[in-house]
């Protein structure tokens, strides 16, 4: 069943077409949105030789069969214009090199793909802890919190994937939530924080190979509410922006901090949100520009060899 919510069209509130056309007036229902992969794909993923595998995996942008079927431009109409998000279900009996080559086909369909972390990043918990040390929260096992992906502000990707080969013994749970719908509340409730939010914040410097010392943390500043050619973008982590502050010694501002409370206020009431468990063989792609994503801390059985696995894919339309 779908949730009411507010209608940004032909509600009171004025709010701009560009916020306006991303909100969603009814929370969605993630089964409702969740598709089967095509059998033709998956057909043309198994008359690839195994040096036509391997070239997709090592060098996709550069990928000679790029084409396939019409159907599959879907995908990116439904995160340009739909929901912003959808979740492709291939079933858990493909073996994960297949897996893996479904998933490459369909990200090259939406874009080019970014290989700041490798084109095909696995996200698995290294025992690392990201509240001690500047690691990506990908490389852990604990909740991630309502985020964006990308604190670097020279790189955001459009879309997101993630392929689920293995799902947690426990937890793990994905949820979805919308910053254009956070945007027209914050208007509603909390209009005094939105200048602070659209000024240049600094954030913390975690990307590997990268200098993280005061002068680029100071140099690593972007708004969190933005309108760059690409329209509405939302760009959100709460913890490096407040390590951000720490680091360089710094409070932060008054209305930011009541920004960033009320944005997680609205984040952590359940209407405001979906969420669902990925299972072998799901993949699931949003529009990284205003759909924020999060996971539930999860736990690996230790009585099997295989820890919870997902591949990540960063995307530019």
């Amino acid at each position: 069943m779908l949730h009411s919510k507010l209608n940004v069209r032909t509600g009171m509130l004025q709010v701009d077409d560009t916020v306006a056309k991303y909100c969603w007036t009814e929370l969605p229902d993630w089964m409702d949105a969740a598709i089967n992969a095509d059998s033709e794909l998956i057909t043309s993923v198994q008359q690839l030789s195994p040096e036509v595998l391997q070239k997709l995996f090592d060098t996709p942008n550069d990928f000679a069969e790029k084409h396939v079927p019409g159907y599959v431009k879907d995908i990116k109409h439904r995160l340009l214009s739909g929901s912003g998000f959808v979740l492709i279900r291939c079933g858990g009996s493909h073996t994960d090199q297949k897996l893996r080559a479904i998933y490459a086909l369909y990200s090259l369909q939406i874009g080019t793909l970014n290989d700041r972390y490798g084109f095909f990043f696995d996200v698995v918990d290294q025992g690392l802890d990201y509240t001690k040390e500047a690691v990506p929260v990908s490389k852990t096992r604990a909740a991630t919190g309502y985020h964006t992906d990308s604190t670097a502000k020279t790189y955001l990707p459009d879309a997101v994937g993630l392929l689920c080969l293995q799902p947690a013994a426990t937890g793990g749970d994905s949820l979805l939530t919308n910053a254009a719908d956070l945007y027209v509340h914050l208007q509603t409730a909390h209009p005094s924080v939105l200048p602070e939010m659209k000024k240049d914040v600094i954030r913390d410097v975690i990307t590997p190979g990268t200098v993280n010392n005061v002068a680029a943390i100071h140099e690593n500043a972007f708004p969190i509410f933005s309108w760059p050619n690409e329209g509405f973008t939302f760009r959100y982590m709460r913890f490096w922006i407040e390590t951000a502050f720490q680091k360089t010694g710094q409070e932060l501002p008054a209305q930011l901090l009541r920004g960033l409370n009320a944005t997680d206020d609205f984040f952590q009431e359940k209407s405001n949100s979906i969420q669902f468990r990925m299972e072998r063989g799901d993949i699931l792609f949003i529009n990284n520009r205003f759909i924020c994503h999060n996971r539930t801390a999860f736990e690996n059985d230790p009585a099997t060899t295989e820890p919870r696995k997902m591949v990540r894919t960063w995307i530019n339309f």
